[in-house]
């Protein structure tokens, strides 16, 4: 026989190997198909209890927009005052910032762990991020010191698990979302955490403002130069006009676009019920249907033969 033909041979052989192995595991699956039916039960009652015994998870996400454009009229006068003191300014503290910077600064002490702990002291979170630990009829620990939750573990889980926050490049538009299990919690923590923020920024306004304006006014005091007398006067000047906005203007760092509401108490984010109970029948007919393939192969007299020998 010539190669050509022994080469056709084995493919029609390997062809039909392969037809009668998907045959037997057709035969092998048909055989025991009531063990694949009780599989498919079992997993689909698991998935079931499952979608109606979690927790459910709700969502609350407020939008933003940075306020930056009433600052952004400060930055003309002040850029050519700074012009002509040059590092005197910079001794003060004041520097023109962009609207980009000064966004970027807010939303990263709003996601910071000093701004966050706060946070979660202020309100009190700990017991409720932890209330498997939390004794509420005692008002204390059930665990001993050294398994009671740190600042660090609420820090972590509150920034990792309960908040997120999205910053939308084309329109710069913030997301600030909560998921908790209790739908007006997460509504108020969404609402009191952009609160707060605006609260930060216009406090670091204030106290950067006064700062700058101290130590000006005291230069002021000791120069006779006419010119940089003017320009500190005019830096005072956008200063006090600064430190007026951050402390008349409740929206500082971000302008509320839509406020977070109280989701649907049918509208959980998760479980997602409807995809449990579909899911389940499938995953466990899956599973069924492999596990009989396998222990169909493992029993086969070839391989039962090979682990003998």
């Amino acid at each position: 026989m010539t190669q050509s033909g022994c080469v056709m041979s084995l493919n029609v052989q390997s062809s039909h190997d392969e037809e009668i192995g998907i045959v037997q595991m057709l035969i092998e699956v048909w055989r025991n198909r009531w063990w694949i039916f009780l599989c498919v039960f079992l997993v689909a009652a698991v998935f079931t209890i499952a979608a109606f015994t979690i927790t459910p998870i709700y969502r609350s996400s407020a939008v933003l927009i940075p306020a930056s454009a009433d600052r952004s009229s400060m930055n003309g006068s002040l850029s050519s005052a700074l012009g002509q003191l040059g590092g005197l300014a910079s001794l003060a503290g004041v520097s023109v910032s962009s609207n980009d910077s000064t966004t970027v600064e807010a939303l990263a002490v709003l996601q910071s762990r000093q701004f966050t702990q706060k946070f979660i002291d202020e309100h009190d979170l700990m017991p409720k991020l932890f209330s498997s630990k939390w004794d509420a009829a005692g008002v204390k620990w059930r665990v001993g010191e050294k398994d009671q939750p740190t600042s660090a573990q609420a820090y972590r889980y509150f920034n990792d698990k309960i908040r997120m926050i999205n910053q939308d490049k084309k329109t710069g538009l913030v997301t600030v979302q909560i998921d908790w299990k209790d739908r007006n919690e997460a509504t108020n923590w969404a609402n009191d955490l952009i609160q707060m923020i605006n609260m930060e920024m216009r406090d670091r306004a204030i106290e950067k403002a006064t700062a700058s304006i101290g130590f000006l006014e005291k230069e002021l005091a000791t120069t006779s130069t006419i010119e940089t007398r003017d320009a500190i006067n005019r830096l005072i000047e956008v200063q006090i006009k600064q430190r007026m906005l951050a402390t008349v203007t409740q929206e500082y760092a971000f302008r509320v676009v839509d406020k977070a509401v109280v989701s649907d108490i049918t509208d959980p984010v998760k479980p997602k019920k409807l995809l449990l109970l579909i899911a389940g029948p499938f995953f466990g007919g899956f599973i069924g249907v492999v596990a009989v393939i396998l222990i169909g192969v493992v029993r086969r007299p070839g391989v039962a033969q090979q682990r003998t020998e």
